[in-house]
């Protein structure tokens, strides 16, 4: 465990590690990650739900042929 007093070495600590916990009374309280890491987690996240979403719409039912639908482009897009 490091304990770190400024901005400076939080933001060093970060780009070396990748990310913080910070811990009050031994519990972990705060996760501070890079913007980096933090893009990737959310683009990471929006990608699991649509693929959830897209699970769900073929359990559903709710699925079309791929022909159709890139016959459908091909018409309003002049492909």
């Amino acid at each position: 465990m490091q304990q770190v007093t400024s901005f400076q070495e939080i933001e060093t600590f970060i780009n070396q590690n990748g990310e913080m916990v910070i811990g009050k009374n031994s519990k972990n309280n705060v996760i501070i990650m890079s913007m980096e890491e933090y893009r990737n987690n959310v683009l990471n996240n929006a990608t699991i739900k649509k693929l959830l979403k897209s699970e769900e719409d073929i359990e559903n039912g709710r699925t079309r042929k791929a022909t159709e639908v890139i016959k459908e482009l091909r018409a309003k897009y002049g492909f």
